[in-house]
Parts: structure tokens; sequence; C-alpha cells
């Protein structure tokens, strides 16, 4: 699977909330319930977007890894 692939199915998991998200944001008041959405997206966003970071910087010491192997 390429990484395009794995950020495309964590990316769709970033859309939807768990059903505790969803009962702790129906339990607050309805003017702060879409405040309290868009914190939760903006949230995963930021992990997904660390988790994306991490994974294309281990992807890059693998990478110079097999380039000095190779140099001998």
């Amino acid at each position: 699977m390429s990484i395009n692939g794995v950020v495309g199915q964590v990316a769709g998991g970033v859309r939807g909330n768990t059903a505790a998200e969803e009962k702790w944001i129906k339990s607050a008041p309805p003017e702060m319930q879409d405040q309290m959405k868009a914190q939760l997206e903006m949230q995963k966003m930021q992990e997904l977007t660390q988790l994306i970071t991490q994974m294309m910087k281990a992807m890059h010491e693998m990478s110079m890894s097999i380039i000095r192997n190779i140099g001998g």
C-alpha cells in the first residue's frame, strides 16, 4: 500500500466522530455544539499531520540508510 493509500484511509476516519464524541457534543448546549465539532476536527487534522510527518521522516531515514550502505 502506498503512503497516499494510508493517508486516504486515515483521513476518512478523521471526518467521522466516535459514539463517545457524539454523546459529548450532544450533552453540550446547542450554541456550543458547532464549535465543539470544529475543535474536534481540528484536533484530528493535527494528529493526522503529525502522523504523516512521522511517516515521511521514517521513509527518509530508511532511504538515507540504503544510500549510505550502497556507498560502501
